[in-house]
């Protein structure tokens, strides 16, 4: 039956990237009207649009002393109040849309999901809001209260505190060193409107941009961008290696163990889209081989991922739950199996399982202008893998057993792991 199953898995992948032609055309791209670069994968059989802005900048500052600027003039941005009497974030969320906005140490992005029908008018608000931003000291106030939240939320969650430390530890200096967000209010209320609104000049800049729309689109939208100026966009944001990483101990709300490597640049496809099928294959949730031997009655979940990078990647893994230490020689064991390569039969069902899930987690147009978007500006655009035409999709057809084991043999021998111990919960006795 399981055989089975995954044979149907296999047709099914197999027929979901062809499919995916006909339904979207092949992804185009350009320069914005005033500097900047757009990419656009059209599919006029869905309702929705997806509208995303990115950029190259680092969470923490051009200094790197201001942990969550990036975070607080991404907001204010989308808060400020704009010509049309409206800020970003009421337009979007007044047709019915949802605004999102992702910080990461190098990068920044925006993203509209919203009925196609507004997509012109959401194009045009958009690039106004980060072109040429109005940042003042309300939409400030609203960001730091943003960026408050955001930072207590973080200290109760065991994936982010061990992301963080883990960077730390791979990363001697540079933003992957840096949390995306300060501990305290205090360290936000230091970060000053004119601190702000200098580093959004800098980082918000049309030339540094990438617009990715996905979804029922439409190319005559990109003549809605009346903001910008020509020149150069940044090259990828680099951070330092350290040379003497080390296993810590750290303390936390909650516990958790985290287990990190450094792995491939995003120039490396092959090696990338292999570190992609381990992490597929171990711990995605509910079919990996690690994930599935979790039960709800132990307590502990696992996530892992490769997290495609410039220059390098980063495979990480994170145990969070009530006893998450019984789950870390697991996943190091699972890890260190696949150095020896997996029978025919095996991989040939597990390559299956990956090429689905990389279909069925790109059909989606937020999904695909995200993926276009953080593939464009980590430096390999015609990489990214929502469009089925791309070269990963090639090399993922083309993974073997063999070079899958020396690729965990070449990155994956030596972890970093992170302990994140929380105190112990004393009830009362009476």
């Amino acid at each position: 039956m399981k055989l089975r199953v995954l044979n149907a898995l296999a047709a099914l992948a197999i027929g979901l990237a062809p499919l995916g032609v006909y339904a979207a055309d092949v992804p185009t791209s350009g320069s914005l009207p005033h500097g900047g670069s757009y990419v656009l994968y059209r599919d006029q059989t869905v309702p929705a649009a997806a509208i995303d802005v990115w950029f190259r900048a680092p969470g923490a500052g051009y200094d790197n002393t201001s942990p969550g600027i990036a975070r607080i003039a991404a907001t204010a941005a989308a808060t400020a109040t704009l010509e049309s009497g409206k800020s970003l974030f009421t337009l979007v969320r007044s047709l019915g849309g949802r605004l999102t906005i992702n910080v990461y140490p190098d990068i920044v992005g925006v993203s509209a999901i919203i009925p196609a029908t507004a997509g012109r008018r959401v194009v045009a608000a958009m690039t106004a809001a980060y072109f040429t931003p109005s940042i003042d000291d309300s939409s400030l106030n609203t960001a730091r209260k943003d960026a408050a939240v955001l930072s207590v939320a973080r200290k109760y969650s065991s994936d982010d505190l061990l992301h963080d430390a883990l960077f730390a530890q791979l990363f001697a200096s540079g933003p992957n060193h840096y949390p995306p967000l300060p501990d305290s209010a205090a360290d936000i209320r230091k970060i000053s409107l004119a601190d702000v609104k200098n580093f959004a000049k800098r980082a918000f800049r049309s030339a540094n941009a990438t617009m990715s729309l996905a979804g029922n689109v439409d190319p005559e939208w990109i003549a809605a961008v009346t903001a910008g100026s020509p020149g150069s966009a940044d090259a990828p944001v680099q951070s330092t290696l350290s040379h003497t990483p080390e296993n810590a101990n750290i303390s936390g709300n909650v516990p958790g163990v985290g287990v990190a490597w450094i792995g491939p640049p995003i120039s490396d496809e092959r090696a990338a889209t292999a570190m992609d099928f381990v992490a597929d294959y171990l711990f995605r949730d509910q079919t990996g081989t690690v994930a599935k031997t979790i039960t709800l009655e132990s307590g502990n979940y696992v996530s892992g991922q490769f997290i495609t990078l410039h220059d390098p990647g980063v495979m990480l893994i994170t145990i969070g739950g009530d006893k998450p230490a019984q789950l870390k020689q697991t996943v190091l064991n699972a890890v260190a199996a696949l150095a020896t390569p997996l029978d025919a039969k095996t991989f040939a069902a597990a390559r299956a399982a990956f090429l689905y899930h990389l279909a069925s987690d790109t059909q989606l147009p937020i999904e695909q202008a995200d993926n276009l978007g953080w593939y464009a500006v980590e430096g390999n655009p015609s990489y990214a893998p929502s469009d089925p035409a791309s070269s990963y999709w090639q090399h993922a057809k083309d993974l073997d057993p063999a070079y899958v084991a020396s690729v965990v043999k070449q990155y994956l021998a030596h972890p970093v792991v992170i302990d994140l111990t929380a105190p112990v919960s004393k009830e009362s006795a009476s």
